[in-house]
């Protein structure tokens, strides 16, 4: 009896070192983010959650690898990148001008920018906001839109307001210290949809960019590209759309790059 105890706990303990080996043995990606709802957050249990999170995860699963997630100060991310503590940067980081910087697997994804304003405004359309206080996240591609004229339609705007979180951009809207403010449109409508009379879009998108995953410039081409392939399977697959639609946006603008 004794034997075939021995026997068994011999089998178990072999069975979790196996386990634990093969864990250990899995390629671990670091992906490096910053605090940007609804693509990489923390929820209320702690845990990393949103859609990159998502993408993320589902994207390293079919390629065999751990996805580990880091947030880090977006201001250092090119000193974390070169100095190896995160592996990439995945967080709605826009390609757009950006494209001889890193080395990228993507496109993934669109995110549309937009221009939201109190309903009782009188701005309707991008030349109304010529003289007008507009507030950006600060060091976002809304804010390098309005300052190198990316847009040809948007007016000279000569009161802008920066602020460090989408949150707080909101609020300077809201308390009326701006007259408008723009963004990506999934992070503003996470504050607009709390006051569905109070504000509203005007009927355009200003800017449309594709973000990808960003390895640093001498990164390894054939992961990146392995990468990409994934990403684009899962694009055609409905994944990527079924993610995007759990947190309320719309697949054909910020899957497919539709624009109407």
């Amino acid at each position: 009896m004794l034997a075939v105890l021995l026997a068994l706990c011999g089998a178990l303990l072999c069975g979790c070192g196996q386990r634990e080996t093969e864990t250990e043995e899995l390629p671990v990606l670091v992906i490096g983010s910053d605090d940007y709802e609804p693509y990489f957050y923390l929820d209320e249990n702690g845990a990393y959650a949103g859609i990159d999170v998502e993408i993320a995860t589902a994207a390293c699963e079919r390629l065999g690898w751990t996805a580990s997630f880091q947030k880090i100060n977006w201001q250092e991310k090119d000193a974390l990148l070169e100095r190896g503590d995160v592996d990439c940067l995945w967080g709605s980081f826009s390609m757009n001008g950006r494209e001889d910087c890193y080395r990228w697997a993507g496109p993934y994804m669109y995110t549309q920018r937009v221009v939201v304003v109190p309903a009782d405004s009188e701005i309707e359309t991008l030349e109304d906001l010529a003289e007008k206080c507009v507030a950006v996240q600060a060091g976002s591609i809304s804010e390098e839109i309005i300052l190198k004229g990316l847009n040809p339609n948007l007016p000279e705007i000569t009161d802008l307001s920066t602020f460090s979180t989408m949150g707080e951009v909101f609020t300077s809207l809201r308390k009326g210290y701006a007259d408008a403010a723009i963004g990506h449109e999934s992070s503003l409508r996470l504050y607009t949809d709390e006051y569905p009379d109070g504000y509203r879009y005007l009927n355009m998108n200003m800017y449309s960019d594709a973000v990808g995953v960003a390895f640093k410039p001498d990164g390894d081409a054939v992961l990146a590209e392995k990468l990409t392939q994934t990403l684009l399977e899962m694009r055609e697959d409905g994944t990527m759309a079924a993610i995007v639609k759990k947190y309320g946006l719309d697949a054909e603008k910020n899957v497919n790059g539709g624009t109407e």
